[in-house]
C-alpha cells in the first residue's frame, strides 16, 4: 500500500472511532421483575444455558458480577469442599450512550440487556 493509501486508511480509521460511543462502567438502578429475568436469561446464555442463581441486587451496587461453578456434591449428597475447579468468571455491565451492555471479561463477548435501567456506576463500584 503507498503511503497516501495508509494515510487516507488511517484518517478513515480515526474518524470511525471518534463516532463510537463511550463505555463506562455501569450499574442496575432500580430492578423490576423483568430487569432480573433477562438478567437471569443473559447470564444463564453466557455460560451455554446452565442455570444460574443470582441475588436480587445483583449488579445495582458493583458493575461487576462474579460466576462460580456450582461445588459438585460429595458422597452424602453434600457440597463437597475443596471440590470445585476452576476461577470465577467475570462480567462486567458497561454502559454505552444509552444501552447496557453484559461483558464476559474472558474473551469480550457481550450480550445487551433491554429490560435494565443502567447508569454510571459510582466511583470504585467498577
Amino acid at each position: 500500500m503507498t503511503a497516501r493509501g495508509l494515510i487516507a486508511v488511517s484518517f478513515l480509521m480515526l474518524a470511525a472511532c471518534s463516532t463510537l460511543p463511550e463505555q463506562q462502567f455501569a450499574v442496575i438502578a432500580a430492578h423490576t421483575e423483568q430487569s432480573r429475568a433477562e438478567l437471569a436469561r443473559v447470564v444463564s446464555a453466557a455460560f451455554n444455558g446452565q442455570p444460574v442463581t443470582l441475588a436480587d441486587d445483583a449488579l445495582s451496587r458493583e458493575s461487576v458480577l462474579l460466576v462460580e461453578r456450582s461445588t459438585p456434591p460429595g458422597a452424602q449428597g453434600r457440597a463437597a469442599t475443596g471440590r470445585t475447579l476452576g476461577v470465577p468468571e467475570r462480567l462486567i455491565l458497561v454502559l454505552r450512550g444509552t444501552r447496557c451492555f453484559l461483558v464476559r471479561e474472558t474473551d469480550g463477548r457481550e450480550w445487551e440487556l433491554n429490560e435494565a435501567r443502567c447508569v454510571p456506576a459510582p466511583a470504585g463500584a467498577g
